[in-house]
């Protein structure tokens, strides 16, 4: 009896019952995506630095996005797919950006 039940509950047979975590891998077409939106924020940030010349009123901000987007969409290989909800928080973030850059280019008297 003390076989049968060493067999039942033996760590070689359990394990194949484990699950296994998967990391996904982004396709090179996800990845190449993920490198071309970091570089369109990077742009985005040396652009606003250019134009306004108190941008740093708004590096809490900035702060805050450029770690959501780090989060959502990171330089290396591995991550899991974006979903609709990171992409909100992260279009909401910009939203509240450019409403921010819009009153500071009117208290400058230059709203183009």
């Amino acid at each position: 009896m003390t076989s049968r039940l060493d067999e039942l509950f033996s760590p070689d047979r359990l394990r194949q019952n484990w699950p296994m975590k998967i990391t996904p891998t982004l396709e090179p077409k996800q990845a190449a995506s993920h490198l071309k939106i970091r570089a369109n924020y990077d742009e985005l940030q040396r652009l606003i630095g250019k134009n306004f010349p108190d941008v740093s009123r708004l590096s809490a901000r900035f702060d805050a996005l450029t770690e959501t987007i780090n989060q959502t969409f990171p330089p290396d290989a591995t991550t899991d797919p974006v979903d609709a909800q990171q992409k909100e928080a992260i279009v909401v973030m910009l939203e509240q950006l450019e409403t921010l850059l819009w009153a500071m280019d009117l208290s400058l008297g230059t709203v183009r």
